[in-house]
């Protein structure tokens, strides 16, 4: 019989299909016409089915075509193959492939005020998908995903020098300092650096994106500030900052319904630029799954140059 490998090839699936179809219709032209081949081909199949087993399958006697014993004793075994071959076929359609989960590693800006809308239409298009979401610091994400503890990071530092890493860059945003409307400084139009000095500023927690550029900045320009109070998430320090217990510098995505509402306002600080880059990173070595690929095309055709652009 035909062994595995070769009733995987589909040379010999398409062989078996032709031998059923001639079986069947015991005309070689018909079957010719009902597989929209030419009746060569169909010849040429059916000798080279006979010449890989060894046995004669038909015979013609006159104008008629007749199974011979071995082709009678072939033939539920072809139907069983072509039904099973058609089954595997059809066993992962593409409800079954865009199934399963993901696990979603994002720093806390991105995962609040950037995320939410994009992972609600992959869950509109892919039901069947289960989203896992790990909020972290930016620097853990690098080893999360050699781990392989996340499928894909969203994150605020550059991953380009780690060349196990591939990462694409999302969008550009602006950071901006806030204050309590009745803070001191919230009364002067132009603020610059040094006015900073002795004032607490409330930053988020970790040793990445744009907190680490302002401490290094003030380091730089040797401001001094009374206090550095670091939070786990940026509703502490937003809350903390409308009552009046510092200023903060955050992604303009994060406070700008609270500018909006005028909760808070933006400080102007003169020649003090600190961006943000959204980055999603995968790594180099991680299988794309269907649902994993399908979320990376969702991004990047989402992918616009501002998030407050949209």
């Amino acid at each position: 019989m035909i062994g595995f490998s070769d009733w995987c090839d589909e040379m010999y699936i398409k062989h078996l299909e032709t031998f059923i179809a001639v079986a069947r219709l015991l005309n070689f032209g018909e079957a010719a016409r009902t597989l929209n081949y030419s009746q060569s081909t169909i010849s040429e199949q059916i000798h080279s089915l006979e010449d890989y087993l060894g046995v004669q399958l038909f015979e013609r006697i006159g104008r008629k075509v007749f199974l011979t014993g071995q082709g009678e004793k072939l033939l539920p075994f072809a139907e069983r193959l072509i039904r099973d071959a058609q089954e595997i076929k059809h066993l992962f359609n593409n409800e079954e492939k865009y199934a399963g989960s993901i696990v979603v590693g994002a720093a806390e800006t991105l995962c609040a005020f950037w995320l939410p809308p994009l992972l609600k239409e992959f869950r509109s298009l892919y039901p069947h998908v289960q989203i896992n979401i790990k909020v972290g610091n930016c620097v853990d994400f690098p080893q999360w995903l050699q781990q392989n503890s996340i499928d894909v990071a969203f994150g605020l530092n550059d991953e380009s020098k780690q060349p196990q890493l591939r990462q694409r860059m999302l969008f550009q945003g602006e950071t901006v300092f806030i204050a309590a409307p009745d803070h001191p400084l919230s009364a002067t139009a132009v603020l610059h650096l040094h006015d900073l000095t002795g004032q607490t500023l409330l930053l988020p927690e970790g040793y990445c994106g744009y907190p680490m550029d302002l401490k290094r900045l003030l380091e730089q320009k040797q401001v001094g500030a009374n206090t550095i109070l670091e939070f786990g998430s940026l509703e502490s320090i937003k809350q903390c900052v409308k009552n009046g217990l510092g200023v903060s510098l955050l992604p303009r995505i994060a406070v700008d319904e609270e500018l909006k509402r005028g909760d808070l306002v933006s400080l102007n600080l003169r020649d003090v630029a600190i961006a943000i880059e959204a980055q999603m990173v995968f790594h180099r070595d991680k299988w794309l799954s269907p649902p994993l690929a399908a979320l990376e095309n969702l991004i990047l055709s989402k992918i616009i140059k501002n998030p407050q652009d949209s």
